[in-house]
């Protein structure tokens, strides 16, 4: 093994039994902070010894580059990048090859050029993202060593945040789709909608005045067009769900025509009017001078009685004091004639369920798109919306979501037969002869009756 590295080993090991052997009783706290210093070092400066020890044996293999067309143009060139466990410096050799100029050890141990934070930092700080400011996740994450751009060029970099079904189709009666949008501040001052579309198997109750969705997963990205997401949302409902055991879709939301287009896609689907925007409705028309009104309207809407709706109307015109007013209230009118199916379901198949689409927009995107004084600008929106809806999904991201450049590209056969000279200079090197126990024998010094010395006098029994 590279004896850099095995130093690194030894002297880490010296410090941890140096830790455990002293005099003085460590407290768990203090111990946890003592022990993660040296090892975040240990792994800082371990990772930084493997790269160069791969670089050195890059450029000792002088006949395969040479076959290969590549030579040394400048040694010794420093690198930094954010790890985990802080920052890590290492030197390695600048390669002229046939295509150009590299870095061959930053590209066998995966870093691509100019990135000075790790792949599994960038996990982190895209993690943190989905429900907290770039700013914070910067802070949280590393302690305000990265930029809030850099989180936002992270985020630009995730792939796979799609939902994937598991692979087992369920079987059930009734399924309920709930749509609705959110409103969201832009940088330029104008609002844009989100689109939330949530698949859940019904609603159960959890406490006195709490319920949830059974199973609920949920759809959102700005800018993709109604078609594609709807098409995407029919695409994992049949993979996810035997659809020939399902007798009905319902279909909730406020009526908009970007709703109603799930229809088209979603088998034997029905609308259902969601009544958070019904009562809005009714609530503003019969605001004021019309407030003797809003007990006919209500009435002849829970009865299913659309004449009683429509007479309620005509008489409400009549009275109107402006010609707004009088807009609001035909705009009821064809607001409740429109959707007129999705408010006598109730009465014929009462199994539609309740809907629940304001709460699906609190809490999956408004916390984090709307809710405060943000401007958000369209990359990072359409990115922020996938993101959200991942993780209010239950997923983490992880380096497998943080795009590479170079992922497509395959090892050359001279990076191969570095990285297996490497394995095999660790495969010479496994002594775990520490761990096995060993007698207390006066005279004989090991890391393990230093321990068991220093136990034995400060008074410590098992």
């Amino acid at each position: 093994m590279d004896t850099r590295l095995a130093q690194i080993i030894d002297n880490f090991t010296k410090k941890v039994m140096g830790k455990f052997s002293q005099e003085d009783v460590l407290k768990i706290e203090d111990l946890e902070i003592k022990l993660w210093e040296d090892c975040s070092f240990f792994v800082r400066d371990s990772i930084a010894a493997y790269t160069e020890m791969i670089d050195q044996l890059l450029t000792a293999q002088k006949e395969e580059r040479k076959e290969a067309g590549i030579t040394v143009h400048k040694r010794n060139v420093s690198r930094e990048y954010l790890s985990k466990f802080g920052q890590v410096e290492f030197n390695r050799t600048y390669f002229k090859t046939e295509e150009g100029y590299s870095y061959l050890a930053d590209k066998a141990v995966g870093l691509e050029s100019y990135d000075r934070v790790s792949t599994n930092v960038s996990a982190e700080l895209v993690d943190r993202a989905a429900s907290m400011s770039y700013q914070k996740s910067a802070e949280e994450t590393t302690i305000g060593r990265v930029t809030k751009q850099t989180v936002l060029n992270k985020i630009r970099k995730t792939k796979g945040l799609e939902l994937v079904p598991k692979g087992i189709k369920k079987k059930i009666r009734v399924l309920h789709v709930v749509a609705d949008e959110d409103h969201v501040a832009m940088q330029s001052g104008k609002n844009v909608i989100v689109p939330l579309v949530t698949v859940h198997e019904g609603i159960e109750s959890v406490s006195k005045c709490r319920n949830r969705c059974i199973n609920a997963r949920h759809f959102s990205e700005y800018g993709k067009p109604v078609s594609e997401f709807w098409e995407e949302i029919g695409a994992w409902v049949e993979e996810e769900y035997d659809t020939r055991s399902i007798n009905r879709i319902y279909l909730h939301g406020d009526g908009a025509k970007w709703i109603r287009r799930g229809m088209e896609v979603l088998p034997g689907c029905r609308f259902v009017l969601d009544r958070y925007h019904l009562e809005k409705w009714v609530k503003a028309v019969t605001a004021g001078s019309m407030k003797e009104y809003s007990f006919r309207i209500r009435k002849a809407l829970k009865n299913y009685d659309l004449k009683g709706f429509v007479s309620a109307i005509d008489d409400m015109l009549t009275e109107a004091e402006s010609r707004k007013q009088a807009e609001m209230i035909i705009g009821l009118r064809k607001y409740i004639l429109n959707n007129w199916d999705g408010i006598e379901i109730r009465k014929n198949e009462p199994e539609c369920g309740s809907s629940c689409t304001e709460a699906q927009i609190s809490h999956v995107l408004a916390d984090r798109l709307s809710r405060g004084p943000k401007g958000w600008s369209d990359e990072g929106l359409k990115y922020m919306s996938r993101l959200r809806v991942y993780k209010v999904n239950g997923e983490k991201v992880t380096v497998k979501n943080i795009m590479k450049k170079d992922e497509a590209l395959e090892p050359s056969e001279m990076e191969k037969r570095v990285v297996k000279m490497v394995k095999e200079a660790f495969a010479g090197f496994k002594d775990y002869s520490i761990f096995e126990k060993q007698e207390l024998i006066s005279g004989k010094v090991t890391p393990i009756s230093t321990i068991l010395k220093g136990i034995e006098q400060v008074g410590y029994v098992f």
